[in-house]
């Protein structure tokens, strides 16, 4: 008997030391604290469905914007950060909706029976521009912020997706296949003077504009996988700024002091948040996650 409760009190201990030490490992794992200077609104996914996600002030405060059983993804920041634009498939196709920066009062704004995707607010908070297949093909739109007076501005055969409002409020920067392969345009915000930055048998993407004005970040597979970059504004002086050459770098966005950029990358063998300064340096992974995170916003 004496033997038989021994051996129970044994097994008892040895599981207390097991719960304990997977408690601590689960507490206390080797993610490093970071502080960030204002917001991050992204998109992670586990499987195939995206949520959107909000990294406050710090790389661990970290909560849960969006939560259904369809894909969120392209948010956007309104200008006073108290809003988030944003695309998701719930309506069985794509709309774009805008929440408060809470995660609540989600709204479809769009609803109508074709695709809408990847919105980006105006400097000054009264429109949106996104890209949409409701006239036959994919083509670049704004609206109001409240989904009305819809206006396209480009008209072609070919794609033309990924805007960018420029932050002086007298740009858009879009990605078109007009010439055989994505490049990088610009144009006026009423479409007019539609003009070709990029010329690379690549492909070039996610073309925002520095909040200084002065540069252009993009996202481009010029060296076989994808990397990110910086121009002049009208496409001289191209800077590859992370030099991976094994990993995807996607989805750049500057930081809204246009210091820093926030991208996502594979480097890690799975797509986490990166920050690094604006000429490349001082790489910082943000998320350690085994799911996949996408399209980081920054905001203040």
């Amino acid at each position: 008997m004496n033997a038989i409760t021994k051996w129970e009190i044994a097994l008892t201990i040895l599981l207390v030391i097991i719960i304990v030490v997977f408690s601590f490992l689960a507490t206390h794992r080797k993610i490093p604290s970071l502080d960030i200077n204002g917001k991050i609104v992204f998109a992670s996914s586990a499987v195939t469905l995206y949520e959107l996600y909000l990294m406050t002030d710090n790389t661990l405060n970290i909560s849960t914007l969006t939560n259904t059983s369809s894909t969120s993804t392209s948010p956007s920041w309104s200008p006073d950060g108290e809003k988030i634009a944003f695309a998701s498939n719930r309506d069985e196709n794509w709309e774009i909706y805008v929440m408060n920066a809470d995660g609540s009062d989600q709204t479809n704004i769009t609803n109508n029976e074709y695709g809408d995707s990847d919105p980006w607010w105006s400097p000054d908070g009264e429109h949106i521009v996104f890209f949409s297949n409701r006239d036959g093909n994919f083509e670049i739109y704004t609206m109001t912020s409240n989904g009305s007076d819809t206006v396209r501005l480009t008209n072609n055969s070919a794609i033309d997706a990924y805007p960018f409002w420029s932050p002086d409020g007298t740009k858009i920067t879009f990605a078109s296949d007009r010439d055989g392969n994505y490049e990088i345009y610009m144009m006026n915000t009423n479409g007019s003077d539609q003009v070709r930055i990029t010329n690379d048998p690549a492909s070039d993407l996610d073309a925002s504009i520095s909040p200084d004005g002065n540069r252009i970040l993009f996202a481009s597979n010029r060296t076989g996988d994808y990397e990110i970059y910086t121009m002049n504004l009208d496409g001289t002086d191209i800077t590859n700024i992370t030099n991976s050459r094994s990993s995807w770098d996607s989805f750049p966005c500057w930081s809204p002091d246009g210091i820093q950029v926030v991208f996502s990358s594979d480097r890690s063998g799975t797509f986490d948040l990166y920050v690094m300064d604006a000429n490349g340096k001082n790489l910082k992974r943000l998320t350690y996650e085994v799911y996949r995170e996408i399209y980081p916003r920054w905001s203040q």
